[in-house]
C-alpha cells in the first residue's frame, strides 16, 4: 500500500502536470489566437537591419514596424522568442516600455491611438535564435559549412513561426505589405533575401550589406535568410501573355554549371503553373532559387532549394516544382489560420500531379497520384483547431488533400469546366489571405456542383466515406447492391464502377442500399475505380 507521503507526491505531481499542461495551452493561445490587442492593428510594412554573426551563431536585429490602427489600442502586442533580448524599443522618437510573456511582447504606448491613426515602433534586438534540429520542419536557423568551409547559412520557419528570429506580428491573417530587408553579412559572403536586391554596400566593420525589397505582401515565415559564398546565375523566362520574368539562382560556389542545366526545368514549370493558376504572382520580385542547407522551402519570391541537383523517377526535381507550387498557393492564396493549411499543402501537391500531366499526360500523372495514396492515415481531419499554435502529426493535408481534388475532378467528370474552375479561383484568392470555407464556397459556386456534404466529410472528419456492396447471383448473371456509409447525413457521392466489364460508368451511392443488374456473369469482374476516387471500399459479402 501506498504510504500517505507517497500518496500526497503523486497528487502534486498530477497537479504540476496539469499545471503545465495549461500553461502550455495558454502559450499556444497567445501565439496562434487573434487576440484583441492582435485585431486591433494591421500591419503595413517592415525595415529590418539584420547583422548576422555566424561564428557566434547569433544575431544582432533592428526592425522598423508601421501599423494601421484598426480599433483603438494604447498597448502593442507582437512576438519575439524569449531567448532573445530586447535593448531599446522606440516609439516618437521616445524610448517605451515593454513587458514579456514567453513570446508574447506587449508595447505600452505613451498615448492612445485612434483608429485610421498609422503609426511605428522600432524594436532593437539582439541574441542567439533558435537553432533548427530539422529544418524545415522543425525550423530555425540552419549554421552548416560549405565543401571548402565557408560559412553556409539558411532560415526555414514556417512552423515555429518568424517569431524565433524577428520581433512581428506573428500570425497567418496580417502580411506586410511591404519588406526591406537590409541584411548584413561578413564581407565575401552573400546574404539573399525576398524581392530584388536594391543595393549592395560594403560596410566599415568588415560586413557588406545587401538591400532586398519585397513589394508584394508576404506572410512572416516566408521572409528569408540566405548566406553562403554564393554564385549568381541568370536567366529569364519568356511569356508573351503576361511578360517576362527574369531568373536568378543563388548556387554554392562551382555549382553554376550545374545549375544552369539543371534549372532549365523552372521555365517548364512556370509554363505549366501559368496555364493551370494564372500568372506567376510575383512577378514585379522576380523569380530566385537559392542553394541551402536543407531540403527545401516555400520562400516568396526566393524558393530555397537543397535537393543536390537530383531528379526523381517522374522526371522532375521535386523541390524546384513543389516549392514554387506554394507561389500560388501559400504565398498568393494564404489561409488566415493554420487550422486550414490544407489550402497550402493539398493544392500545391496536388500541383505536382498537374505538372506531370501537362509534361507527359494523364497517363502518367495517374500513377504519380497512386504512389502518394499509401501515405494517407484517415486518422484526423483535415481542418485543425483554429486560433491555437497548431501542428499536425500526420501528412493528409499533403496527400489526402491532393486525393480529395483529384476527387473532384473525377466526380465533375468534366475537365474544362475543372480547370476554369480551379483558374479562377487561383485568381479569385490571389493576393489574399481566406479562409477554407471561402474556398468552399467558391468552388461550389464556380463548378456549379454542390460540394457542401463532400466537403464536410472529406475535411471535417477523419475517415473516409465506405462505398459498401455485395454481389448476387441472379438469372446466371449479379446483381451489385451498394450503398454510401459516412459521417455526415445525405452525403452522396458519384463513384465510377464496372456496370458493364471492363467498362466504367458511374453510380450514385448514398444511406439506402440501391440494385444494379450487371450484365455479366463473373463476380469477380466487377471493380471501383480507385484510381480516381479517394473512398473507403468494403464487400460485405
Amino acid at each position: 500500500m501506498c504510504s500517505i507521503k507517497q500518496s500526497i507526491l503523486f497528487l502534486f505531481f498530477l497537479l504540476s502536470l496539469c499545471a503545465q499542461a495549461q500553461n502550455d495551452l495558454r502559450y499556444k493561445k497567445l501565439q496562434g489566437g487573434l487576440s484583441k490587442l492582435r485585431k486591433s492593428f494591421d500591419v503595413r510594412s517592415y525595415c529590418i537591419t539584420l547583422k548576422v554573426l555566424p561564428e557566434k551563431r547569433s544575431i544582432e536585429g533592428i526592425n522598423d514596424i508601421t501599423f494601421k490602427v484598426i480599433k483603438p489600442l494604447k498597448v502593442l502586442q507582437l512576438n519575439l522568442f524569449d531567448n532573445l533580448l530586447i535593448s531599446n524599443i522606440i516609439f516618437e522618437g521616445n524610448t517605451v516600455s515593454y513587458t514579456r510573456d514567453s513570446n508574447t511582447l506587449y508595447v505600452k504606448l505613451p498615448r492612445k491611438l485612434n483608429k485610421h491613426d498609422s503609426a511605428h515602433v522600432i524594436i532593437y534586438y539582439y541574441g542567439i535564435p533558435v537553432l533548427a534540429k530539422n529544418a524545415p520542419w522543425d525550423g530555425g536557423f540552419v549554421w552548416s559549412k560549405d565543401s571548402m568551409g565557408m560559412p553556409w547559412i539558411g532560415l526555414a520557419c514556417e512552423g515555429i513561426g518568424a517569431s524565433c528570429w524577428l520581433p512581428c506580428k506573428d500570425h497567418w491573417s496580417d502580411e506586410p505589405e511591404q519588406v526591406i530587408m537590409n541584411l548584413q553579412v561578413p564581407t565575401g559572403l552573400t546574404g539573399v533575401s525576398n524581392g530584388r536586391l536594391m543595393s549592395q554596400r560594403n560596410l566599415p566593420n568588415g560586413y557588406t550589406e545587401f538591400q532586398w525589397m519585397v513589394t508584394y505582401s508576404i506572410n512572416h515565415y516566408n521572409i528569408s535568410v540566405n548566406i553562403a559564398n554564393y554564385e549568381h546565375v541568370q536567366d529569364l523566362y519568356l511569356n508573351p501573355s503576361y511578360g517576362n520574368l527574369t531568373l536568378d539562382y543563388y548556387v554554392l560556389k562551382g555549382n553554376g554549371a550545374a545549375a544552369k542545366v539543371h534549372f532549365q526545368q523552372t521555365k517548364r514549370m512556370l509554363q505549366a503553373f501559368e496555364h493551370y493558376f494564372g500568372p506567376y504572382p510575383f512577378r514585379n520580385d522576380g523569380y530566385k532559387l537559392v542553394e541551402t542547407p536543407y531540403w527545401g522551402m516555400e520562400h516568396q519570391s526566393c524558393i530555397a532549394y537543397g535537393n543536390n541537383y537530383v531528379n526523381n523517377k517522374f522526371g522532375f526535381d521535386f523541390i524546384i516544382i513543389h516549392e514554387s507550387g506554394h507561389e500560388w498557393f501559400a504565398n498568393s492564396l494564404t489561409a488566415n489560420d493554420k487550422a486550414d493549411m490544407w489550402l497550402h499543402e493539398s493544392f500545391t501537391t496536388y500541383s505536382e500531379a498537374l505538372y506531370v500531366e501537362k509534361q507527359f499526360g494523364l497517363g502518367r500523372a495517374i500513377p504519380y497520384l497512386a504512389g502518394q495514396k499509401g501515405n494517407i492515415k484517415n486518422e484526423l481531419p483535415l481542418i485543425g483547431v483554429r486560433d491555437i499554435a497548431y501542428s499536425r502529426p500526420d501528412n493528409d493535408i499533403y496527400y489526402k488533400g491532393a486525393w480529395i481534388l483529384h476527387t473532384m475532378r473525377s466526380m465533375l467528370d468534366n475537365d474544362s469546366l475543372w480547370f476554369n474552375t480551379l483558374y479562377d479561383l487561383s485568381m479569385h484568392f490571389r493576393y489574399s489571405v481566406t479562409t477554407s470555407r471561402e474556398v468552399e464556397k467558391f468552388l461550389i459556386r464556380r463548378s456549379g456542383y454542390n460540394f457542401s456534404k463532400f466537403f464536410d466529410q472529406y475535411l471535417y472528419h477523419a475517415k473516409l466515406p465506405v462505398f459498401e456492396y455485395y454481389i448476387e447471383p441472379k438469372n446466371g448473371l449479379n446483381e451489385l447492391h451498394y450503398r454510401l456509409v459516412s459521417n455526415v447525413s445525405g452525403l452522396e457521392m458519384p463513384v465510377k464502377v464496372t456496370l458493364l466489364k471492363d467498362n466504367y460508368d458511374f453510380v450514385t451511392a448514398g444511406k439506402k442500399w440501391q440494385i444494379y443488374d450487371l450484365p455479366y456473369s463473373d463476380a469477380e469482374s466487377f471493380k471501383i475505380d480507385l484510381n480516381r476516387f479517394l473512398i473507403g471500399v468494403k464487400k460485405i459479402k
